[in-house]
């Protein structure tokens, strides 16, 4: 699964760059989250985007488990299909967010049977997003990597 997360701030032309990505083929699902917007800011973006790139819109605050920790994980018992850990990599957008988590125990981490799907979040790029998938992930969350040009 490859989930595309909205830049925090506001971008130039946001609505088409928005458009384009998702209607790129390259996204199952686009996080909408803008921490420091209003609720009504965010719901008039929403509206602006293409039918299409709405049906696969989350928004982030209503539906969103993030998690930096294993035992994290493991507590999930709502019922969401999925949750985010973090940080893989050292972030790409924050800086001075570095990776958290050894690789070998990630590993084993992700081979246990699980609940919920977990997605692998910070400093995913399209060079380790497949590294991703081989420590065990169900998918990867892009912010940086895709939206840093755009800033």
């Amino acid at each position: 699964m490859r989930i595309l997360f909205s830049h925090p701030a506001q971008l130039e032309n946001e609505v088409s760059l928005i458009n384009n990505e998702m209607s790129s083929g390259n996204w199952q699902v686009f996080h909408l989250r803008k921490p420091d917007w209003t609720e009504n800011e965010v719901l008039s973006l929403f509206n602006e985007l293409l039918d299409e790139v709405q049906q696969k819109t989350v928004l982030h605050k209503s539906r969103k488990i993030s998690c930096h920790s294993f035992e994290e994980v493991d507590r999930i018992n709502d019922g969401e299909e999925y949750c985010f850990l973090s940080p893989v990599f050292d972030s790409i957008s924050k800086t001075g967010y570095h990776a958290k988590f050894d690789k070998k125990e990630l590993r084993k981490f992700l081979k246990k049977e699980r609940k919920i799907k977990v997605i692998g979040l910070g400093g995913v790029t399209e060079k380790n997003f497949n590294e991703l998938l081989e420590l065990g992930f169900d998918g990867g969350a892009f912010l940086g990597s895709v939206w840093k040009k755009h800033e």
